[in-house]
């Protein structure tokens, strides 16, 4: 027979209030973000939906006072970081542990081209193409420092690690970015 389910609770009237102020306030920048990490739209919306969801459920961890957007995007960071991972040996792109840049023997990764049109309106096409040769935690601190504007404290609650870790993987991010621009303008 199996034990008895426990029926879901609907939301208070807080949480309905704090979960809709968060998708009209955040929504757009959050999938924005998405998009730039997956460079997929389904898979973009996916992840901001199960963001928000996340939100639903633990919205009484935000703690007032502290950024909502520093929140979201440690939430979709660690979401697409478990995402990765689950499809680690079908897909060829995966977060690398020592930062090295990755390297796709000439495929690319399954995904859809070209970037979301924000970045395509932002940057120059030599430098989109060049974004999209990063990794996903190279390609991930040049947006939060380089496009988001935030600062190295923001960026390390966002990606859960030391300031440190964050100042060495966006300057070893930017010379590579450096490096494939320079080959790509050689090459014009």
């Amino acid at each position: 027979m199996g034990v008895p389910r426990k029926p879901i609770e609907p939301p208070t009237p807080q949480q309905a209030a704090f979960l809709e102020q968060a998708i009209e306030q955040y929504g757009k920048a959050t999938y924005n973000f998405a998009l730039r990490l997956t460079h997929n739209e389904a898979d973009a919306r996916d992840l901001t939906q199960e963001a928000f969801i996340r939100v639903y459920r633990a919205w009484r961890s935000f703690q007032p006072g502290t950024s909502f957007l520093s929140w979201i995007y440690r939430i979709v960071t660690n979401l697409y970081r478990d995402e990765l991972r689950r499809k680690k040996g079908r897909y060829q792109e995966e977060i690398p542990e020592d930062n090295a840049p990755q390297a796709f023997g000439g495929e690319r990764p399954l995904a859809v081209n070209p970037i979301e049109d924000y970045v395509e309106e932002q940057l120059s096409e030599p430098l989109a193409r060049s974004l999209e040769q990063l990794s996903p935690d190279q390609r991930q601190v040049i947006v939060l420092a380089d496009i988001e504007e935030y600062s190295y404290q923001e960026i390390a609650e966002i990606m859960g690690c030391s300031i440190g870790t964050v100042r060495s993987r966006l300057h070893r991010a930017r010379a590579l970015l450096r490096r494939l621009l320079q080959k790509q303008q050689q090459t014009q």
